[in-house]
């Protein structure tokens, strides 16, 4: 099984170009499923048929995975098994088997308010390294509405500081999705505190060293900052659910609410089509009204007009 993972490993990376995360996150998938195989039918993943690949696909379901993190199984499963019919190790691609995931148009997603963010970090312990790096961490998902896949791809090199400093003005540059890039501006209490987290002894220093790695070179996973958030909640008292999701939709709200023109915050959030970014805006149905009449204007940025 090693040399497969490392076939498609190569056929991921170099053949179809997909970014690093994105092959780290398939592979990820791919040893699940073949452990899962194993365990259950005693079977490995050549031997495997398109129910085993269906039955598995609802298992992953059955755990309250986010769409696009089980868009990530049904992927890895095609692309694996595509690789496995071109190299002629199997007969016929049984990934044609998966049935296409079909996602439900009504977000159940509710964001919090920015009280109840602040609550969640003063429940973070700043008098360690871990303390400070877990803070910025929850702040920047909030105050930037980044992805989770961005946060954890971030790099020190890709925070310039010194954009403005006298004006206390940062850029950070973020690759998206499809490997497309954009820059945000931090500012205020969130550049002090980023500036004070890169200056502790124990923050990496290297361009090219993860910007929040759990040891040296290697980056906090997409889990463990899950994992943190939620323990961060109970320690808080938190009911309401709070995810790095939750906290994007929070962001998009919130600049709503402050009145940034909603192409703005298309562009800050890193999505293609203006109707992506009304999805993420949960206002009341005036508001969302309003919203719905804004995308409809020109091309041009508002403040443009």
């Amino acid at each position: 099984m090693t040399g497969l993972i490392e076939e498609y490993q190569y056929e991921l990376k170099k053949v179809l170009d997909f970014a690093e995360k994105t092959v780290e996150t398939y592979v990820n998938c791919i040893v699940m499923f073949s452990d899962w195989l194993k365990v259950k039918y005693h079977l490995s993943p050549v031997k495997a048929e398109g129910d085993h690949l269906c039955e598995w696909i609802e298992k992953v379901k059955g755990r309250g995975v986010s769409f696009s993190r089980l868009e990530h199984h049904r992927s890895a499963l095609r692309t694996f098994y595509a690789m496995l019919y071109k190299m002629k190790i199997v007969k016929r691609d049984i990934a044609d088997a998966i049935p296409a995931l079909i996602k439900r148009r009504n977000s159940n997603v509710m964001p919090v308010s920015e009280s109840t963010v602040e609550r969640l970090l003063e429940a973070v312990d700043q008098s360690t390294w871990i303390g400070k790096r877990n803070y910025m961490i929850i702040s920047m998902l909030w105050a930037l509405g980044l992805r989770i896949s961005e946060l954890t791809g971030l790099k020190v090199g890709s925070f310039e500081p010194y954009h403005d400093p006298l004006n206390r003005t940062g850029l950070l540059r973020v690759r998206g999705k499809n490997k497309k890039q954009r820059a945000l501006f931090v500012v205020g209490k969130l550049y002090d505190n980023l500036m004070d987290y890169l200056s502790h002894e124990e923050s990496p220093k290297k361009k090219k060293d993860p910007l929040f790695p759990v040891e040296s070179g290697k980056a906090i996973s997409n889990n463990r900052v899950q994992k943190k958030i939620k323990e961060y909640c109970k320690e808080a008292g938190i009911k309401e659910r709070i995810t790095p999701h939750v906290l994007r939709h929070s962001f998009a709200t919130e600049m709503y609410h402050a009145g940034v023109p909603v192409e703005a915050i298309q562009a800050m959030m890193g999505h293609d089509r203006k109707t992506e970014t009304s999805v993420y805006i949960k206002v009341s149905d005036a508001f969302k009204e309003e919203a719905l009449t804004l995308l409809t204007l020109s091309g041009r940025a508002l403040w443009q007009q």
